[in-house]
């Protein structure tokens, strides 16, 4: 493996525990701790973690991070077609993630009302005129930034929102949308459950993908963006199970992006 490649690797599962130690990092990529402490120094020098007694952790929320790694083109595309779905007045509830993040900047100063998990989310619509936010309680996953458990749902139980707008870390058509850990999942379940309809963020490389913990079936969602490196076998296959998918191009006016989709009979 490319030091490059193991670097990008290093860095995500660093983005994923929060903080790590050169031990772990070296016995899980089978490298000596020589090795690793040198990549620590790269992704220490291009300033994406920082390095603590023994070990290194994110040097910035990892929804922001992670964008030198996913490309942030693919991200503003997804997030101009989900913002376009949104028009004055809706109560809308949107999770954490990335291309979520992305998709509140794109709201910003709309008159709407939001429902949200994330920390990061809520600060991007701050001191925004005819924006009101409304934040869960939970668990803070440092790691994301997300507040995280059994309490997003109690404390979403006496609301009712219009759209819901969720990432997800895997889609396939016999398990459906799934998270990495159990406590995301339990969050983005409870946000799908208060919404009259539900539309899920992600890019083309996560579907295929079974992570650990459901959050929902295909049929419980009303619309999948994604965006155009969706190949079309896994454009058929989707549709073919029911779901509606918008694939997104990337093209150089960045909010002028045409779209197309395809919709299953279920």
């Amino acid at each position: 493996m490319k030091s490059v490649q193991r670097q990008d690797q290093l860095f995500r599962f660093i983005g994923e525990t929060g903080e790590t130690s050169v031990e772990t990092l070296a016995a899980r990529f089978g490298v000596s701790v020589t090795t690793v402490r040198r990549d620590l120094d790269a992704l220490e020098r291009r300033k994406l973690i920082e390095r603590t007694w023994g070990g290194a952790r994110v040097a910035i929320p990892v929804v922001y991070t992670e964008e030198a790694f996913q490309g942030e083109a693919v991200k503003r595309a997804i997030a101009a077609a989900a913002a376009a779905l949104v028009g004055p007045g809706m109560t809308i509830a949107i999770s954490g993630g990335s291309t979520c993040t992305e998709l509140a900047r794109r709201l910003r100063g709309q008159r709407i009302k939001v429902l949200t998990n994330a920390l990061n989310v809520a600060l991007e619509l701050r001191s925004t005129p005819h924006t009101r936010v409304v934040l869960t309680g939970g668990e803070l996953n440092n790691a994301s930034y997300e507040l995280v458990g059994d309490l997003v749902g109690r404390s979403l139980s006496e609301y009712r929102v219009d759209m819901a707008f969720v990432g997800c870390s895997g889609l396939t058509p016999d398990f459906g949308f799934s998270m990495r850990d159990d406590p995301e999942a339990v969050a983005a379940r409870a946000i799908t459950q208060v919404a009259a309809r539900v539309v899920v963020l992600a890019d083309h490389r996560k579907v295929g993908c079974k992570t650990f913990a459901r959050f929902a079936q295909l049929h419980e969602v009303e619309r999948f963006i994604t965006d155009e490196g969706l190949s079309e076998e896994w454009t058929a296959r989707l549709a073919q199970a029911g779901l509606h998918v918008e694939k997104v191009p990337l093209l150089h006016g960045d909010d002028k992006q045409a779209t197309t989709s395809e919709k299953g009979t279920a």
